[in-house]
């Protein structure tokens, strides 16, 4: 009887806490961000781990160089932190968490519907039977994208996962480079002077 309360007591000391957080649901009203995000949304399908997840976060601001970019990542079935979020919103099934600085809105407006969101998470899972299982591989595991707001236009510009089985890709900086070789040189203006204002000129300097 001792050993089973101690037993029971090491199971209890691993279980997460509760950490629940009332977050405020958004409205996405430039829908040009919606063929992006069916994009992520299938190629997270095709994903191993991810594929039966449907949380993700959006940051935005990460970048401090290139602040028109998004990064979007896979959170799966549960999700951690509650720094810097400003809402979420809810898209084909899956929930999108925005996180930064301020809600861009051009993008988004607020609602007044909150939700209440459990945030708490750990890499040690208790199963039904007492099994402790410690998930290694939690730290390892990612599934990100990177898109570009840019005039009120969305577009997917990188993509890395720990999943090999999709291709990886980043044309960032080829977007950046290619948008810089495109902007029209700053043209010079030369100031025109007469001939008699010269003369004049020249005469004061002699003098």
């Amino acid at each position: 009887m001792v050993i089973l309360v101690l037993w029971i007591g090491g199971v209890a000391q691993y279980k997460s806490k509760s950490d629940v957080h009332i977050i405020g649901e958004l409205k996405v009203i430039n829908e040009e961000l919606f063929p992006v995000l069916d994009t992520i949304i299938k190629m997270k399908s095709e994903t191993t781990f991810y594929k039966n997840g449907s949380l993700f976060t959006m940051w935005f601001g990460l970048d401090s160089i290139k602040p028109d970019l998004i990064t979007i990542w896979a959170e799966g079935e549960k999700i951690s932190g509650t720094n810097h979020d400003l809402g979420l919103f809810d898209y084909k099934g899956n929930t999108f968490f925005v996180r930064g600085v301020s809600l861009d809105t051009t993008i988004f407006v607020r609602t007044k519907s909150k939700r209440k969101i459990d945030f708490s998470v750990s890499n040690i899972i208790v199963q039904n039977d007492g099994t402790i299982v410690f998930d290694l591989n939690a730290d390892k595991r990612y599934c990100i994208w990177t898109c570009r707001y840019n005039c009120s236009k969305f577009k997917l510009l990188s993509f890395e996962s720990f999943d090999k089985k999709i291709p990886s890709f980043n044309i960032i900086e080829q977007e950046y480079q290619q948008e810089k070789s495109h902007r029209p040189s700053p043209k010079l203006h030369w100031r025109k002077f007469s001939t008699s204002a010269n003369a004049s000129s020249l005469g004061d300097r002699r003098a």
